[in-house]
């Protein structure tokens, strides 16, 4: 299949016509260093076993389209997901900032148990497109364990463990996937997440700080489950013969601190629905593969990959800051290391962190840059050993104190 001098709505509007099981329908934002046109080749693959040839193409097209984002650097900006094969919305809105001039659907074949697709686009870099200054740089942050708002729905099913289950899968599609941030988990104990997300917007910066210092991650991702709730019933009370069919919802809201300014970066609201695979009477094992291959499960994974390419173009551009740990003599020890991108010899700058507090007891952020340098002279995977290198020794440098990255 070959769609050339077509815009992206029209490519992606045919390719729905010859896939009608497809389940996202993409919206591409590009941020390639290149003007011309770059062209990209991948191969997306799906087990045939336990599901239909329809789901499994599905499956191996959105893999594909997974690893050329990931190739290239575009960033997956909206998902619109399917419900029995059809659009929950009216209309495909493009907005990009390059454009996918040509799709080839090159082969499709079966083998092995396996299905594969393979894709060939070519994408053209906008003029506005934009390039991180810190290239190679990566932040990390902590992934919370979900919070749980309205536990009773939870027992069609009994899925009482699916903010734990949800919060697992989600670390898991990231660790995978060659990002420009890296989670490190933190599920060992449920936080009340709910004042994070109420209108009062009441919630204690204390438990910013807690989850940061100990993850030793920069900024802290929070989760609330708010719906998984049972919908109507999808088929027919004339049906005598079939079992009663549901669809079931899965909405979550996310929410982004800096956990060294203790400022809100980054919020967000997704919501997915597909018809629930199980008897309402069954006991459901959250953490199985029966559960993440059911379209309930396979909704919720394309909801996450959303997340992950959100989350991923939130993060990547911002500066990556550290902090002291340790300061002796002329030497001080850093939380960043090889895992964040540094290099033996590179140059930090320090920075006091004097942050202001109002009088209703929130902090706001206030950095004081110094003109200390410091070099590192030993580096390893989560910290590092940055020697002075200022003509003056260090002064009023304290623990807690900021490690910026230069550019």
């Amino acid at each position: 299949m070959f769609f050339a001098g077509l815009d992206v709505s029209e490519i992606l509007r045919l390719i729905f016509m010859r896939y009608p099981a497809l389940l996202c329908a993409l919206l591409f934002s590009a941020y390639s260093h290149y003007v011309a046109a770059q062209w990209l080749q991948t191969t997306g693959v799906a087990p045939l076993a336990g599901q239909s040839s329809a789901d499994a193409r599905q499956q191996a097209i959105n893999d594909a389209l997974t690893q050329a984002l990931q190739y290239s650097g575009l960033s997956l900006s909206s998902v619109q997901t399917l419900s029995q094969g059809v659009l929950t919305q009216d209309s495909i809105r493009i907005q990009s900032q390059g454009q996918v001039q040509q799709i080839h659907v090159l082969e499709e074949q079966q083998q092995d148990g396996l299905l594969s697709v393979t894709l060939q686009l070519d994408i053209r870099a906008g003029a506005d497109a934009q390039q991180c200054q810190q290239s190679g740089l990566r932040n990390h942050f902590a992934l919370t364990r979900a919070g749980f708002a309205n536990p009773q729905q939870a027992r069609d099913g009994q899925i009482f463990d699916i903010p734990q289950a949800f919060s697992k899968q989600l670390f898991a599609l990231m660790s995978q996937a060659e990002l420009n941030v890296r989670p490190t988990p933190y599920f060992k104990e449920a936080l009340d997440v709910a004042p994070f997300f109420s209108q009062q917007y009441d919630y204690d910066e204390q438990l910013i700080d807690y989850v940061g210092n100990a993850s030793n991650s920069q900024f802290v991702l929070l989760s609330h489950i708010t719906d998984v709730s049972l919908g109507q019933q999808l088929n027919s009370d004339y049906a005598f013969w079939a079992d009663d069919s549901f669809a079931r919802f899965f909405n979550v809201e996310f929410i982004l601190f800096d956990a060294l300014s203790f400022e809100k970066i980054w919020q967000q609201a997704y919501h997915t629905q597909a018809p629930w695979d199980f008897d309402k009477t069954a006991l459901v094992d959250v953490h199985s593969g029966i559960f993440w291959q059911s379209q309930y499960g396979r909704s919720v994974s394309a909801l996450s990959q959303q997340v992950m390419y959100d989350l991923n173009q939130a993060l990547q551009c911002l500066p990556s800051k550290g902090q002291i740990k340790h300061i002796e003599d002329q030497q001080v020890i850093i939380n960043l290391g090889k895992d964040n991108g540094l290099t033996l010899g590179q140059e930090l700058t320090l920075a006091h962190n004097n942050q202001a507090v109002t009088y209703a007891g929130k902090r706001l952020p206030r950095q004081v840059t110094t003109l200390y340098r410091v070099e590192i002279t030993q580096l390893y995977q989560h910290s590092a050993v940055a020697s002075n290198v200022s003509k003056r020794p260090l002064q009023n440098i304290q623990l807690n104190d900021l490690v910026l990255v230069n550019p």
